[in-house]
């Protein structure tokens, strides 16, 4: 009888959590919308450069790299004794990288939970690791967000203290500190990207640090809201709200469409090269 009721109420909280995801999907892109109406298209036109083609080559390189990073957290966790063969994990890691970008959000997450049972890893702990990443993704993208504002007026000691905290991390040898490091490591590849872009598009005057920081923030309400496939309309929509009264509006759209574009670019890249790799 208790499970019973235990399972209806989990029901009504997912279904809770879906309206809400779908609320907040169709409130983000009508804001989109409303800001793409009133945009003057002929202003975007400036921002197409070299720097913004050169940019949107390296910004996609960082987001594979920052997926490698989170694959080998996500392996530490889910294989702390190293019994699966690394590129097997990768693999399984990537195909729920494109899994991702299917409706719902979830399949990324199923994904896994069926590959990694397929060679071997308990169900249990596999939902277990699912948890910790989450949490980790928390933990580590407002870290460095706080490290892009630290940056903003003291940048040696940003860096300083960052890399302490990964060195230490990683020296440790503990697969949950192993994790944090390498998150750490793959948000850090998000907030350069990021600064990449917008020194290609924004204003000479704006804050690359802050910018990152933002678009951070924006990553992070993305995540965080269930049914946007790759948090599509909600990430945009947050950088938007959250630069728009700082930054000319065309600059930044351009940055915001040039960040989706480079992140898709970036997941695709990761997913099919480690797919397309012979296993071990």
């Amino acid at each position: 009888m208790a499970d019973t009721v235990l399972a209806r109420r989990r029901s009504s909280f997912e279904r809770i959590g879906r309206w809400a995801g779908g609320v907040a999907l169709v409130g983000s892109i009508a804001f989109i919308g409303e800001r793409l109406w009133r945009l003057d298209w002929s202003t975007l036109q400036p921002h197409a450069s070299w720097g913004l083609a050169g940019a949107m080559v390296g910004a996609p390189l960082l987001f594979a790299v920052a997926d490698r990073a989170l694959a080998r957290a996500w392996t530490a966790v889910v294989d702390p004794e190293h019994t699966q063969p690394p590129r097997n994990m990768a693999r399984i890691y990537a195909r729920g990288v494109l899994m991702k970008y299917l409706p719902g959000s979830i399949f990324q997450y199923v994904s896994r939970q069926v590959e990694g049972a397929k060679t071997g890893i308990e169900h249990k702990l596999l939902a277990k690791s699912v948890i910790v990443e989450v949490g980790l993704h928390l933990v580590s993208s407002m870290s460095v967000a706080a490290a892009c504002l630290t940056f903003e007026r003291a940048p040696v000691v940003a860096i300083v203290a960052a890399a302490i905290v990964v060195g230490a991390s990683l020296a440790a040898r503990r697969p949950l500190l192993t994790a944090l490091a390498f998150q750490i490591l793959a948000f850090g590849a998000f907030a350069l990207a990021a600064a990449l872009i917008g020194a290609a598009v924004l204003p000479a005057g704006a804050s690359l640090a802050h910018f990152a920081a933002l678009f951070l923030l924006a990553w992070l309400a993305g995540f965080v809201v269930p049914v946007a496939p790759g948090g599509i309309g909600i990430r945009e929509a947050a950088l938007l709200a959250l630069a728009g009264a700082g930054l000319p509006a065309a600059g930044l759209m351009a940055a915001t469409l040039a960040l989706r574009a480079s992140s898709i670019a970036g997941d695709l890249g990761y997913g099919l090269i480690t797919l397309g790799r012979r296993r071990n």
